[in-house]
Order: structure tokens, then sequence, then C-alpha cells
């Protein structure tokens, strides 16, 4: 690392991109779009590097160079086509294909997993009094503070309009319950700031877990979603519990 780092230092002094034999190393940065995108190092103890030398590894790393600016592209690609623009979260065809694999590896490991759904509290009237703007500020706002809440490795995903779906990997339904909790509070708590207004939202939590070598996803959120809605029934801002995974 310290031979790369003194190699492409003496390129940025002389403001090129050229091969630099130091410390009995060939280093040849590998560059993609006039971007450096790694380096090439080969140890040389003791015999110089030849021109032809230079010429076959400058030729090597140029075409590592575009490999990996292609597999980032890819990559990039890849997680946009995946995530909703508006929110950051994942998109619902995308979610169910990782809980498909989630609930398989669950199986084998005989771990839990929980999932929250989640639908925003009287949405339509955001819309219908200030914007569909004001709305797409609102679904933005909740996207980011479920960010900021859950761990990296729960999945946000927005389920549909304003429906999102969140699985929590390792998670028992109790640890589940407090996790969409705290979501609910952190959301009452929120405030959108909408040109001279101050818009705030609540929303209704259904939570469940899947039962034990369960790998049916469309079964686990159909639990979730009714209890989501048994949630609406009862007032509101509030969390309730798929029936088959109730805690006693």
């Amino acid at each position: 690392m310290e031979i790369a780092q003194r190699a492409l230092a003496k390129n940025a002094a002389a403001r090129t991109v050229e091969p630099v034999f130091t410390d009995d190393h060939l280093v040849v940065p590998m560059s993609a779009g006039g971007q450096i995108v790694g380096v090439v190092g080969i140890p040389m103890i003791g015999t110089p590097p030849t021109e032809g030398r230079r010429r076959v590894v400058s030729a090597a790393a140029a075409l590592l160079g575009i490999s990996l600016r292609n597999a980032d592209l890819f990559r990039s690609a890849r997680e946009n086509s995946v995530r909703d623009d508006l929110t950051g979260c994942y998109t619902r065809a995308h979610a169910i294909e990782v809980m498909d694999a989630e609930l398989r590896r669950a199986r084998r490991s005989h771990s839990p997993v929980s999932v929250i759904m989640f639908d925003l509290d009287h949405f339509k009237d955001i819309n219908d009094r200030y914007g569909h703007l004001a709305g797409d500020a609102v679904l933005a706002a909740v996207g980011a503070r479920m960010r900021d809440v859950l761990r990296g490795s729960d999945l946000k995903c927005r389920f549909g309009g304003e429906e999102f779906l969140v699985l929590l990997p390792e998670t028992p339904i109790e640890g589940a319950k407090r996790v969409a909790d705290t979501i609910r509070r952190e959301l009452a708590e929120m405030q959108v700031a909408w040109k001279d207004r101050i818009l705030n939202v609540t929303a209704s939590f259904g939570v469940t877990a899947a039962l034990p070598a369960e790998i049916d996803t469309q079964a686990i959120i159909a639990r979730a979603d009714a209890a989501l809605y048994h949630a609406k029934e009862q007032g509101r801002n509030c969390v309730r519990l798929g029936v088959e995974s109730a805690v006693a």
C-alpha cells in the first residue's frame, strides 16, 4: 500500500499516469475514463524493468482498469435498478427476491426472521391539500428516517405508494415489535418542511415473524399486511401483531 501511494504521489507531482519503478517494484496505475481506479505492482528486486516489460505491464494495467470500471458501472446500474429513486428504499420486486433467499437461509440455520409493514396515515390528505410534491417530500423524509433508525442489515422497501416493508433478519417477533414502535415514534415526531409549512405524519404498523421452517414469502407478507389493517381499524398510529406470531 505504501509503495503504491508513493508511486501515485510521483505521478501526481508530474501530472502523468505512467509506470513508476520504486522500492524494487514496477507500479503501474490502472485508469479508465480519466480516473485512476487502482494500481498494479510487480516486484523486480535488483532488476530494473526493461522498456519492453514496462509496455507489457502498462497494456495489462489498461485492460484491468477498463474491466474494473465496467464492473463498477454494472454494480451501480444494478443498485440503481433495485432502488426507489424517491425514498432510497429497495423496490418491491427486489424485496421479495431478498425475502425468498433470507427465508431459505433462516430455515437452514434455524434463525428467526420478522417482517414489518407500515402505511402512512391519511397520506391522501397531504397530497390533496398540499399537492403531490409535498407528498413526495414526506415520502423522501420517511425513507431517510428509516435509514437512520434501522440496521444496515435490515432491508428497507417501498412496497407501494405510501406503504413500506422492513425485513429484519435474526430478529424474533418481540424485537421486531420494539423496532416497529421505534419507527412509529420517530415518524410521529418528524417534521417535514414544505414551503412555509411543517408537515407531520403518523403510520400504522403490522408485525409478524416467519413460522418454523416457513418459506412462503407471500403468506408472511399477507399476515403483516392483515396486522397493519388491524392497526388502521383500531385508531392508527399504533403497532399490531400478526395472529399466528402473537406474543402470549
